[in-house]
């Protein structure tokens, strides 16, 4: 266990000394005209062409437009089929109580009958 110890503690202390001795890097003088360059060329005006990532977003933008206006179209067609339903429903009902309190099984409580 200790001579494990002591190979860990070695392979650390080269390891400092490497990089002790490793040389400061030396960025080209255009380096950042560069990046900036593309980043303007994959980023920029040059993205407009509809390409890889934003492509994708465009078409998931897409299909959530359709999924909303698909569901404000069913939630119209169904407050518009409701409201149709319960006046005809209304209407129909009023008619079938004066109907149906006529009837014979409804003589017992109608007075005016013998």
């Amino acid at each position: 266990m200790k001579q494990s110890n002591e190979k860990i503690e070695r392979e650390i202390s080269n390891t400092m000394k490497l990089l002790d001795e490793m040389q400061p890097l030396e960025v080209h003088h255009l380096f950042r005209v560069r990046v900036m360059q593309r980043v303007e060329r994959e980023f920029g005006q040059g993205s407009k062409q509809a390409t890889g990532f934003g492509r994708r977003i465009d078409l998931k933008f897409a299909f959530m437009v359709v999924l909303v206006i698909i569901n404000l179209g069913s939630a119209v067609v169904s407050v518009l089929n409701n409201e149709k339903q319960s006046i005809a429903g209304i209407s129909e009902l009023i008619n079938n109580l004066g109907e149906d309190y006529t009837s014979q099984e409804f003589a017992y409580y109608d007075q005016t009958t013998p």
